[in-house]
Formats: C-alpha cells, sequence, structure tokens
C-alpha cells in the first residue's frame, strides 16, 4: 500500500498554493512553477487561501508574508495548527532580509522562508526541497498508520484479545488525564499504551494461547517481547516518547520486573501508567490462561501490589478512577492521532 502510494505520488505533479497580493509577482511564481512541471493554485489574500486549501489537497503553500487582510504568519500559524494541514510545508515570502519578519515566520512554524522577490532558481530550489521532505513525511505516517494496523493485527493471533489494546490506551489516557498530564503528552500515551504489545509478533501463538502454566522457556520468549516492541517501533516519526515506555512496562517498583530491572521512579512514567491499565485490563477480560477476575478482585490485587509491583501513587489515582466508572461499559475510545 505504501509503495503504491508513493507511485501514484511520484507520477502526479505536486499542487502548490500560491498566496501572494502583487498580481505581477503572483503571475511570475506561477509561470516558474507551471513550467517546472507543477500544478498551481492562486489566492489573492489570506482568507482566500485557507478556503483552498480545505477544498485542495495542496503539497506546499508559498505565502506572501504581507497580504491584504490576514498577515502571511497568521495564515501560516493557521494552516500548522489545523490537524488536517499540520504537516504541509509552508514557505513564507518576507520583504528582503528582513530579520524580525524571519523571526516572525519561524515563530509561526514557517518550514522555510525566502527574501522577495524571489527569482526562478530560488524558489524552485526551495520547493523542490520542501516537497522531498513532505514526501517523507507522508511515508512516515503512513508507517505509523501500517503499525497500528499492525497491533490490531496481533490481537487477533489467538482471537481472544480484540479490543484489549484500546481498553489499555483507554484507561492510560484516563489516568494520564487524571494526572494533569498535558495534552501535548496525552496522544504519545495514547499511542504507546496501544502498541506496547506489539513486539508479541515474537512470541509464537502457542505460547500466547497456551492454558497452564509457562515454562521457564516459553516464559523467555514472553519476556522479550518488550524489547522485540521498541525495536519495531523504533522506525516511527516522533518515537522518542513511546520507546521507553514500550521497552518498560513490565519493569515493577520493587525492581523485580524485566527486561532491565528499573524499579521506583527509574522507571519511565509513561510504563508506570501503563503497567497498571495493562494489568486492570488483564485481570478484567478472559485470557486463555485464566477468566476474567471481578472489578473488585482486580482492585484488591492493585492495591496490594502497589509499592511493590506498581507505583503507589498512581494505584490510589487509578482507583478513584476505578470507583466512578464502569468497567464493563467505558465511553468510546479515542483513536490515536
Amino acid at each position: 500500500m505504501i509503495a503504491s502510494q508513493t507511485a501514484r505520488a511520484n507520477i502526479s505533479p505536486a499542487t502548490i498554493l500560491v498566496a501572494v497580493a502583487d498580481p505581477d509577482g503572483a503571475t511570475r511564481l506561477r509561470a516558474a512553477l507551471e513550467a517546472a512541471g507543477y500544478r498551481v493554485i492562486t489566492a489573492s489574500d489570506g482568507a482566500a487561501a485557507l478556503r483552498l486549501l480545505t477544498a485542495h489537497a495542496c503539497d506546499l503553500v508559498v505565502c506572501d508574508a504581507l497580504l491584504s487582510d490576514l498577515d502571511g504568519f497568521e495564515v501560516c500559524r493557521a494552516i500548522k495548527q489545523a490537524p488536517a494541514t499540520r504537516d504541509t510545508p509552508v514557505i513564507l515570502l518576507i520583504d528582503g532580509d528582513d530579520e524580525l519578519q524571519r523571526e516572525r515566520a519561524l515563530q509561526a512554524g514557517a518550514d522555510d522562508v525566502a527574501s522577495a522577490p524571489v527569482d526562478r532558481t530560488a524558489i524552485l530550489t526551495l520547493a523542490r526541497s520542501q516537497l522531498r521532505i513532505g514526501r517523507l513525511v507522508t511515508q512516515l505516517n503512513n508507517l505509523e498508520g501500517v503499525v497500528v494496523t499492525l497491533a490490531r493485527a496481533v490481537e487477533d493471533r489467538d482471537h481472544s484479545s480484540s479490543g484489549l489494546s484500546e481498553k489499555v490506551a483507554h484507561w492510560a489516557m484516563q489516568l494520564g488525564s487524571a494526572i494533569a498530564l498535558p495534552d501535548d503528552q496525552l496522544t504519545p500515551l495514547y499511542k504507546a499504551a496501544l502498541l506496547h504489545d506489539v513486539g508479541t509478533l515474537s512470541v509464537p501463538v502457542g505460547v500466547l494461547a497456551k492454558e497452564g502454566r509457562l515454562d521457564p522457556a516459553e516464559f523467555g520468549q514472553v519476556k522479550r517481547h518488550p524489547v522485540v516492541s521498541e525495536e519495531i517501533l523504533g522506525a516511527l516519526p516522533r518515537s522518542d516518547q513511546l520507546l521507553p515506555a514500550v521497552r518498560h512496562h513490565h519493569e515493577r517498583i520493587d525492581g523485580a520486573g524485566y527486561p532491565d530491572g528499573l524499579g521506583g521512579d527509574d522507571i519511565p512514567l509513561f510504563a508506570r501508567i501503563i503497567a497498571i491499565a495493562d494489568a486492570f485490563v488483564a485481570m478484567t477480560n478472559d485470557r486463555p490462561y485464566r477468566r476474567r477476575r471481578s472489578k473488585a478482585e482486580a482492585v484488591q490485587t492493585l492495591s496490594q501490589g502497589a509499592g511493590k509491583q506498581w507505583d503507589a501513587s498512581l494505584v490510589e489515582r487509578f482507583l478513584q478512577l476505578v470507583a466512578t466508572t464502569d468497567a464493563e461499559t467505558m465511553p468510546g475510545v479515542r483513536s490515536a492521532g
């Protein structure tokens, strides 16, 4: 799928939105870009540019810093704040070598700046560079989607765990919100929780679905899955926040966990959150090796393990959440974004 999407991207001409107030300047830019094989649409003001972006899939925006209504800095900021367009590269055209405008452009999220009037060679060089970067970002985002799909497919291998990762992600999000994690950390926490067990791909289905006790060799295979998860997810964009969480979600506060025997606050916060959510979901759902436990039994186990297996302060806050939530009818689970 990724290969075919990439092939189409390479065959179809890139679409560039040019938002320039001066008609002569817009005409020159359009002519230069179309001569290079790009598809060009134009806007004469900021509002028109934003409207066109909602109607057309644009690969690049070239925007004048000084427009008649919204200035280019506001247009750029709006593009970068909207989920649908935040990855669209923006080149802002500033007045000569104005350092103040250059600084404002970077603060607004511009991917590059060029001094107006821009000559043909300069704009084509910048366009090629930003379009190349944009294609790489698209490929990485596609890769992330593949891994998320893979994580859900992993759950179906033993036909007994479908939807459990979403439940773990839900509870992790609830706990993260309860301890006032900032919004920009909740999405990586959700992704880490959703993907934390993707490394079980390395564990034979027979071991995952075994009803009896695992022998040492089988348990050794299971204990490797956090490391394999880390290796798989290492290819994702912006994975630096995910990797410590997936590697260490089976560590214990008393240092008796795996794979690295970390203890206490040496265990990353995301991993400590996911460990509690994972344990609660595992206990309150049927597994191949045992029937589900009641909510009360799960609460008792978490209480007994607080300060030993799990972070005591997080367990306390989590149990407050559980006490006010019906674990059998969870609110709708959000998707990774």
